[in-house]
């Protein structure tokens, strides 16, 4: 009977009666995604424990919390990068990270379909495209363009943020 009672024991270890279990180690996020301070989005069947008293903490420096969401300091989102947080639940401490990427091209909000522009005058493509990205965005052509004569060409205008995500845009431009 005794060894009975030590396998029933061993079994309700085995099985998960130890405490709330993570849904995952690490989350991923897209930039600008909302981050909540809420435990019960982070715990697997998160129904089944008390999670309105528990509380998510930010562990990583840099990190503030206003209201239920976290935020990179001066910033709306959590900027690129890897968090650690920590959930208090009762006597418990759970350690989890967040990891923000940026995986999305920028949006392009306008774009000609086709510009004139005077012999010798180099282009600034932002004063012609206009798009947005949480992490910026820079211009570059993938042909070779050449304003020193009068006559049109198609122009391919890349758009990307400081990770590597682009879109491309065609331009007809007329050199007069």
């Amino acid at each position: 009977m005794r060894k009975l009672g030590w396998i029933m024991m061993c079994l309700l270890v085995l099985t998960g009666c130890s405490g709330p279990l993570l849904q995952r180690k690490t989350f991923t996020v897209e930039l600008g995604q909302d981050i909540y301070a809420n435990a019960a989005l982070y715990i697997k069947d998160a129904q089944n424990y008390p999670t309105d008293d528990w509380e998510v903490e930010a562990k990583s420096s840099g990190v503030v919390k206003t209201q239920n969401r976290f935020t990179s300091e001066n910033m709306d989102y959590l900027v690129v990068g890897v968090y650690d947080f920590v959930i208090h639940a009762g006597n418990r401490d759970i350690d989890f990270s967040i990891s923000v990427k940026d995986t999305q091209p920028p949006t392009i909000l306008s774009c000609p379909t086709e510009i004139d522009i005077s012999t010798g005058q180099s282009i600034d493509w932002s004063a012609y495209i206009k798009a947005s990205d949480l992490s910026g965005v820079s211009f570059s052509t993938t042909s070779d363009f050449n304003a020193s004569a009068a006559g049109s060409q198609d122009v391919s205008v890349r758009v990307s943020d400081r990770f590597g995500n682009a879109v491309t845009r065609e331009v007809h431009v007329n050199v007069t």
